[in-house]
């Protein structure tokens, strides 16, 4: 026997058990802790209560207005009396030109729009050109021949955003929190449920716009800018 080294008795032994079997306790352990701070820092990511002093609302529309380049991918549903759909919407924003992506609304395929200040290109998954409209009111009167009713589409692209179209008298409103809540404008009522923080912006993850004739929802699941 080794003078130096204490003898291994039957109690040691069933102490050095003892240890190894709390391991998968102590493990277990230090996972829940860190769940627990993954949760509390993707908590931080989400709305606050209040939007805080830091957030300007006046600067915000000044800000996005001036945005050239966006996306948004999410759901968008339509109602219009007994008529109505839902599909997907990919929209992609590049100054003054937007291409829209559509697919499954109103029981069709999949279109794409193409779409500027004087023109809209409406295209089939397969790359045929299934209508093209040209001038200043483009958008609105493929949305007339396609709905059977009027759409300001050229302020969607400043109320998606959650701002005002600039070149209408507009009013909003807030919530208690300092939310913003709704925008009145053009005899369309748009209002916002919840903000989700992209880049240094908070963008509208839900949005209903409605007027006397129909009601467009808009869901963004996701933003880039």
């Amino acid at each position: 026997m080794n003078a130096g080294r204490p003898a291994v008795t039957a109690n040691s032994v069933f102490h050095v058990r003892r240890v190894r079997s709390r391991a998968p306790i102590v493990l277990a352990r230090l996972l829940v802790r860190a769940c627990i701070v993954m949760v509390s820092v993707n908590a931080c990511s989400m709305r606050p209560t209040t939007p805080g002093s830091d957030l300007d609302w006046d600067q915000r529309e000044v800000t996005l207005g001036q945005l050239a380049n966006w996306q948004a991918h999410g759901r968008i549903a339509v109602k219009s009396g007994a008529d109505g759909g839902q599909g997907k919407l990919h929209w992609y924003q590049t100054g003054k030109q937007a291409r829209i992506q559509l697919s499954g609304p109103f029981g069709v395929g999949a279109y794409e729009l193409a779409w500027d200040s004087d023109s809209l290109v409406v295209t089939t998954k397969a790359g045929e050109v299934a209508a093209a409209y040209a001038g200043p009111q483009a958008a609105e009167q493929f949305l007339v021949d396609q709905l059977g009713w009027s759409f300001p589409a050229i302020s969607i692209r400043y109320w998606i955003l959650g701002i005002v179209d600039p070149q209408f008298a507009g009013d909003r409103q807030f919530d208690r929190d300092g939310w913003l809540e709704g925008i009145e404008q053009n005899d369309w009522s748009i209002l916002y449920d919840g903000f989700s923080r992209h880049e240094d912006q908070w963008l509208p993850k839900k949005i209903v716009m409605n007027n006397d004739n129909a009601r467009v929802k808009l869901i963004i699941d996701q933003w880039g800018l």
